[in-house]
């Protein structure tokens, strides 16, 4: 998942992360029901990339920028994705 970003992909991860902060904030002050939530994150980038790894990968980078656990997000693509 490491990547460097041009502009653009930069800016687009930046959005998502704004529309994700709210999200991220609930997830992370709720109740933890896996290790670093990485359920709630597997079952949130499931359902927005629809399967396509791509997809899910740039989603996972916004919602770290958004202030999500890292490795509960990176737990989540290796599980859910």
């Amino acid at each position: 998942m490491t990547r460097t970003l041009n502009e653009k992909q930069s800016k687009l991860i930046k959005e998502l992360a704004n529309d994700f902060s709210e999200t991220v904030k609930t997830i992370e002050k709720g109740l933890k029901t896996t290790q670093n939530n990485y359920g709630r994150y597997g079952q949130l980038l499931s359902m927005l990339s629809k399967g396509n790894r791509k997809h899910a990968e740039i989603y996972a980078l916004a919602l770290i920028e958004a202030g999500a656990n890292i490795i509960g997000v990176k737990n989540a693509l290796k599980c859910f994705c």
